[in-house]
């Protein structure tokens, strides 16, 4: 470790979150936080208040790996200490599915980010937009180390956008292996991270000891390649990785924010390689999932003892954070944290000015229905009046007409009688036209990925 300084230390890492986080963020949840102690390799950081401790612990854990690493402090743990607590409970024994991969002196060289402890398949919420990814991660658990398997899976591809759960899926392939056979050498790479230890392997002319020690691993999860594209000599020392590890039988996880083809200036060798196991998208939850999300939240041991979240408030999070699953659970948890403030249970009032405060919209204010209705009806290309008024059983007219009163529902909690109203329909009518988009976006995959695409413009 360069120093063993814990000022100097947390400078550092604050440093690289000030890179990352915007400013207000920076401000509210880093800028309070102060440097204890460092103890065995643990920096403990006191932090202003039990709320603000599980805000930095369930929110920001990449933010905290990725600027403990940009630091050269990966084998830094942190600990937060909430307010002036005289007792500090002991840091967490490192479990065995926590070290992984030994380097030639027999220490740990890489190992799973600390934060990331509450990425596992078990806690990971399925919902229509990601059943396909997540069937394909317990598989690959399920039939590690079979001679043949009627798919191949390897390597398996995930993408998705920002906060849906990629590196969720894939830190738990990589742990739920590890439970299984302990003594498998699993490594977790983030490209960036690659990057900067290629980057001094070069300056010290030893790059083909770099790449030996990720050949040697039984399970490579590499995270987020859709930078690969400005990284010219990355993308050559990574191709000669994955095509050692595929021709050694090695089973590799990787994750982008785009499906292999549409990653702009990788070179096609490398997009290959990507391309020869599963490609398997993650799509936003739909309102169902996003309700399950937050309830399997509420189960974590850090909101015991807390008071009980009222279900109208679970159903204003849930129509208000649409985006992707950290935006709904830092909701969530903003939601807790300003309840926490006023010493009262979390109510609707409190969920509004949350959502003001993490959004700068406010909480009442919703998409105007006719808006909705004209950009489904330009999706679907039905002139409007048409879709609006016109009696059809047609699928071209009555699918876009069930789609335009879903969306209403789902993005602007417009009644169903108001609903009705606008297509001169009775609400019951309504109520069944919404369920069968539900159904058939359960059942459709495709649909529901177009349902889900208009759903996010509009939004």
């Amino acid at each position: 470790m360069p120093t063993a300084d814990p000022d100097t230390l947390w400078e550092t890492i604050r440093q690289g979150l000030s890179k990352q986080l915007p400013e207000a963020s920076f401000e509210e949840w880093i800028a309070p936080c102060r440097p204890l102690r460092l103890e065995d390799g643990v920096l403990w950081i006191q932090v202003p208040s039990p709320a603000a401790k599980l805000w930095i612990e369930q929110q920001l854990p990449e933010e905290f790996n990725d600027a403990l690493d940009q630091g050269g402090l990966k084998h830094l743990h942190l600990m937060f200490q909430a307010g002036l607590e005289s007792s500090p409970p002991a840091p967490p024994a490192p479990s065995r599915t926590a070290r992984v991969a030994a380097g030639p002196s027999g220490e740990p060289s890489i190992s799973f980010p600390h934060l990331f402890h509450r990425y596992t398949l078990d806690r990971f919420v399925v919902g229509p937009g990601s059943q396909l990814a997540f069937a394909a991660a317990r598989a690959v658990v399920d039939t590690f180390g079979r001679a043949a398997t009627p798919l191949n899976m390897n390597p398996l591809f995930i993408y998705g956008g920002a906060g849906l759960g990629k590196t969720h899926l894939m830190v738990g392939i990589g742990k739920d292996l590890l439970a299984l056979q302990p003594d498998l050498r699993v490594a977790y790479l983030k490209v960036d991270h690659f990057f900067n230890e290629l980057t001094a392997a070069i300056k010290a002319k030893n790059t083909e000891a770099m790449r030996k020690k990720y050949q040697q691993n039984d399970v490579l999860l590499l995270d987020d390649v859709q930078t690969l594209g400005k990284m010219e000599r990355t993308q050559e020392e990574i191709f000669y990785i994955l095509e050692y590890l595929l021709q050694h039988g090695k089973q590799i996880i990787i994750t982008s924010d785009k499906p292999p083809q549409r990653l702009e200036g990788c070179h096609e060798r490398l997009i290959t390689r990507f391309k020869w196991g599963l490609t398997a998208d993650i799509q936003p939850p739909d309102f169902e999932t996003r309700i399950a999300i937050l309830k399997k939240k509420l189960e974590d041991g850090d909101f015991k003892g807390l008071p009980p979240v009222p279900e109208d408030v679970l159903t204003f999070i849930a129509h208000k954070a649409k985006g992707s699953v950290r935006d709904l659970e830092g909701l969530l948890t903003r939601v807790i944290f300003q309840a926490s403030l006023k010493g009262e249970a979390p109510t609707l009032e409190v969920a509004h000015a949350a959502f003001q405060g993490q959004s700068g919209e406010e909480p009442t204010g919703s998409v105007p229905p006719e808006r909705i209705y004209r950009l489904t009806a330009e999706t679907f290309n039905v002139p409007f009046g048409d879709l609006m008024k016109k009696r059809s059983r047609q699928p071209a007219i009555m699918v876009p007409r069930q789609v335009a009163m879903y969306l209403a529902r789902e993005i602007a909690s417009i009644p169903f009688t108001d609903i009705g109203r606008s297509f001169n329909m009775h609400h019951s009518t309504v109520m069944n036209a919404i369920d069968s988009v539900k159904l058939r976006m359960r059942r459709d995959q495709e649909f529901h990925r177009m349902v889900q695409a208009l759903l996010n413009s509009i939004h």
